[in-house]
């Protein structure tokens, strides 16, 4: 098994598009597909959005191929509004792995490059939001050192769904 993390290429929006709309729906759409949910990944998870992500010198996708295949990545925002502290920091936006690759640390090796990035362009912080009910992801960051200093409600449409808000410390 060969495995790769580097930066996303344009040529890599296409796969990020299909991967995330995958990973979102796995882990969102519990109850199964609807409206609402429909509307928000064919709109959020589009070739042409994610290529221009990819060009936009305010963010950093990383992504980690095995055996010259996608099966996740880590997308940075920097200088994102944090909901609870009102400063800008860099956001982990994004981190989604395939579920055929959970707990194979392509997580891990992801988050620790996104780090590695925002400190080595001067950023001693980095915050992300993650869902109150996906408890796996909230253990999986509670395990990397991040704190909850908040929470903040994602809306979809009319509904409002709880997410915790997460600080760590850089060093």
């Amino acid at each position: 098994m060969s495995l790769d993390i580097h930066p996303a290429k344009p040529s890599d929006a296409s796969n990020l598009a299909a991967l995330s709309i995958q990973v979102w729906l796995h882990t969102y759409a519990k109850a199964g597909v609807r409206d609402a949910l429909s509307r928000y990944v064919l709109a959020e998870f589009t070739e042409a959005r994610l290529f221009n992500e990819i060009a936009d010198e305010t963010r950093r996708i990383f992504i980690c191929e095995v055996d010259g295949c996608l099966v996740g990545y880590a997308k940075i925002a920097f200088n994102a509004r944090c909901p609870v502290r009102n400063i800008s920091q860099p956001e982990v936006a994004t981190l989604y792995v395939q579920e055929n690759f959970h707990r194979r640390g392509i997580g891990s090796l992801l988050l620790d490059a996104a780090m590695v990035d925002c400190q080595s362009n001067g950023y001693s912080e980095l915050w992300l939001l993650v869902n109150h009910e996906n408890v796996g992801a909230r253990r999986f960051y509670e395990d990397k050192s991040f704190k909850k200093i908040g929470s903040f409600d994602f809306q979809l449409e009319n509904e409002r769904h709880p997410n915790d808000v997460l600080m760590r410390e850089l060093s």
